[in-house]
């Protein structure tokens, strides 16, 4: 087993930040503390440690955030070969965090295309925990953590692609224990995760802060019916929501990211209406730096730009990659 001592994540209740938000037994599950600073650090752990025990040395995931980071960490401690496939457009600071492990780094307008690419043509086994079986498995510790200081009403999470959302709701069943409402998040305009729960004709102007999660997942059909089963539903928050979570946080601690303010949001809207009784647990899964998510200035001079397989191709044979090569 790879680790970097993720898992056992501080929980911290929040009386100021419970009395703005009028939901007495709010808890904060402070992801942001794991090891690369986001939750990610779970299921990256869990997937690179299959991959070392299958004597597989090379991988790919797309991803501008969080999980590229975490990969790149466990890879790193592996000595497994990783490719990071991002956007141009990804945060300043979460290249610079992607870049400390040293990595390979690709920018592309086509990072998903390009990771089928990679793993048809190259052999890479594909990291994404959307895809990946196991990736949603990592996520059932936190249900086992929360669940030791007793029953929740209520958990609220962001969502990309549904997978952690999915591991906590199936970690509560496999405890035993009361399975508390399962509120999953995504920014406006949201994806599948979250479409049941929103007329196709309400609109929102999207703004940059409100582009948040993915279009769409394989796990949306197994996220919504978890969603449902608990008694849960699907939020979605507005930039407007986001600005006005930012500043009622500004000078409280922690402080959290853009999906933490999101599921923070949504636990408000929440409460407003259900009148909470219970312990209310929300995700907090990334750092406050991350609210600094403007692109950064240089990266065509940090990182090599592909548009197509064969540019790929071209930076993958400079960078030491073998095709379908196994255990190093």
């Amino acid at each position: 087993m790879v680790t970097l001592q993720e898992g056992n994540t501080p929980l911290q209740h929040a009386p100021e930040l419970s009395a703005r938000l009028q939901i007495p037994g709010l808890f904060l599950k402070r992801e942001d503390l794991s090891p690369t600073g986001s939750h990610k650090a779970r299921s990256l752990g869990l997937l690179v440690s299959d991959l070392l025990a299958r004597g597989q040395g090379q991988a790919v995931i797309s991803s501008s955030g969080n999980a590229a980071v975490a990969a790149a960490a466990y890879s790193r401690a592996a000595g497994i070969r990783i490719l990071c496939l991002i956007s141009p457009l990804t945060p300043r600071v979460k290249l610079e965090a992607i870049l400390e492990y040293r990595p390979t780094v690709v920018a592309s307008p086509h990072p998903v295309e390009l990771l089928h690419h990679a793993v048809r043509c190259w052999g890479l086994a594909d990291l994404r925990a959307s895809t990946n079986p196991l990736g949603p498995t990592a996520y059932r510790g936190i249900s086992a953590e929360l669940a030791d200081l007793g029953e929740w009403q209520a958990i609220f999470t962001f969502a990309n692609s549904g997978a952690t959302a999915l591991g906590v709701h199936h970690g509560f069943l496999r405890l035993g224990s009361p399975t508390p409402q399962l509120h999953v998040v995504e920014g406006w305009p949201g994806g599948e995760l979250t479409r049941p729960w929103y007329p196709r004709d309400e609109a929102h102007t999207p703004t940059e802060v409100g582009e948040l999660g993915t279009r769409r997942s394989r796990l949306a059909p197994a996220v919504r019916r978890a969603v449902r089963e608990s008694g849960g539903r699907g939020w979605r928050a507005t930039g407007a929501e986001l600005e006005e979570m930012r500043a009622l946080c500004h000078d409280l601690t922690p402080g959290t990211s853009w999906e933490g303010l999101a599921a923070l949001a949504a636990a408000a809207s929440w409460a407003r209406a259900a009148l909470p009784e219970g312990r209310v647990g929300v995700l907090l899964t990334g750092a406050p730096a991350q609210l600094d998510d403007a692109p950064h200035p240089r990266i065509s001079e940090l990182v090599p730009i592909a548009d197509t397989p064969e540019e790929l191709d071209h930076v993958l044979d400079e960078a030491g990659f073998h095709r379908f090569a196994h255990g190093g």
